[in-house]
């Protein structure tokens, strides 16, 4: 081998180990994976999975559950006692042969207002008037019946409710409230219906803090007459007995 052999193979030794080096500076990679290529650790055996397998899963959309509806009412309490207004829970009123289905009533100094839950998730899709809605989750169309609609008659039985027990003046608010924390509502303004934070923050305004005249107790008072509870099952009534047992002299 002559010196000008020598110095070709000097010289491609120094380049196959200097670009390398370089490019690892400037990639983060180190010099063996750029001259031979990573390999992927995989155990002996086993196949490499395709794109469908590795792709993250989707999350599956459901409806609204009983701990969201809790959480509901606990920060209705919350709010309801800090503003020393009453909060009637269910809110379900009897109107002679009709009977106004709430969830709650919200007795401020300003209105009455009906709390009406909806458990609806993935995204509503609000309609003219009182047209049906609609409901896509995951991937699947329902046809619901239109919450403004529902609204309209539960505000017109409170209001009569509140005429035949002496509050004929009284103003009604009802209040559309979607109890999912992933519900995704579209079209929806102007319906006064709203994901569950948008209703607390929209009761807190000036419309229902105001003081307008109206004793939230006496309007309690009045209302109770009117209020249909559930029936007590057999343990609520062993307790009620027990404690008119415990008053007896």
């Amino acid at each position: 081998m002559d010196q000008s052999s020598i110095i070709l193979y000097a010289i491609i030794i120094l380049v196959l180990i200097g670009i390398p080096v370089i490019l690892a500076r400037k990639t983060g990679k180190k010099p063996m994976e750029l001259l031979l290529g990573k390999r992927e650790n995989r155990p002996f055996g086993s196949k490499k999975k395709n794109a469908e397998e590795t792709a993250p899963r989707v999350k599956k959309q459901t409806n609204s559950n009983r701990n969201d509806f809790l959480d509901l009412l606990s920060k209705l309490t919350t709010y309801a006692r800090r503003h020393h207004f009453h909060l009637i829970i269910p809110g379900t009123l009897s109107c002679g042969g009709t009977v106004a289905v709430l969830t709650a009533l919200l007795i401020t100094r300003s209105k009455v207002v009906g709390i009406n839950c909806f458990g609806f998730g993935g995204r509503v899709i609000a309609k003219e008037g009182e047209e049906d809605w609609e409901q896509i989750m995951n991937g699947e169309e329902t046809v619901v019946a239109s919450p403004v609609k529902k609204n309209r008659a539960q505000e017109k039985i409170v209001r009569q409710v509140l005429e035949e027990v002496g509050f004929p003046g009284a103003q009604v608010e009802i209040v559309g409230v979607f109890t999912s924390p992933s519900v995704w509502l579209s079209n929806t303004a102007g319906t006064n219906c709203y994901r569950k934070d948008e209703a607390l923050k929209y009761l807190n305004t000036e419309p229902f803090l105001m003081d307008a005249g109206l004793d939230p107790a006496k309007v309690d008072a009045a209302l109770e007459p009117r209020i249909v509870r559930a029936p007590k099952g057999k343990k609520e009534d062993k307790q009620e007995e027990e404690k008119q047992e415990e008053t007896k002299p």
